[in-house]
């Protein structure tokens, strides 16, 4: 978990993230065993170039800031694509649901009205919607740690 952490602080101090992109709107994507779809992320762009391979030769590096990725997340999970997050060892990536990457970054500037929309009124949850608490460092990331020991 540790290297969760570490992405999200680093994202979170930068205000952007990095992902490879053919063209505009066309990002690159990777599949597990099961034949889930992921968009992979990195925490800089460095990062990101050094993925580009046989399969990404094409592609670009390109960036986006929180707000608009945090916006791009419930239009992702309801094309059934999670976000895959480099760990950086070796080409491995952390895969997880869209929604859980909304979560971790809801501190940006998010429409909830929009989100009330997509969801449906009904199933819209404010409690949910809050997400992590701005002083996440402290509480969240420490859980992470102790989940490690």
């Amino acid at each position: 978990m540790e290297l969760l952490k570490n992405f999200i602080t680093e994202v979170r101090e930068n205000d952007m993230l990095w992902l490879l992109e053919a063209k505009p709107g066309l990002f690159a994507m990777v599949e597990d065993a099961e034949e889930n779809s992921y968009i992979p992320v990195w925490s800089s762009e460095n990062e990101a170039v050094s993925n580009i391979s046989e399969d990404w030769e094409e592609y670009s590096v390109t960036n986006m800031n929180i707000a608009e990725f945090v916006g791009w997340m419930n239009e992702l999970h309801e094309d059934q694509i999670g976000i895959a997050i480099s760990t950086g060892n070796g080409g491995q990536m952390l895969p997880m649901p869209a929604l859980t990457m909304k979560q971790l970054f809801k501190g940006a500037s998010i429409d909830n009205e929009e989100d009330k929309k997509l969801v449906g009124e009904e199933y819209y949850d404010e409690e949910w919607a809050e997400g992590i608490p701005d002083n996440w460092e402290e509480e969240y990331l420490d859980s992470l740690d102790d989940e490690e020991n």
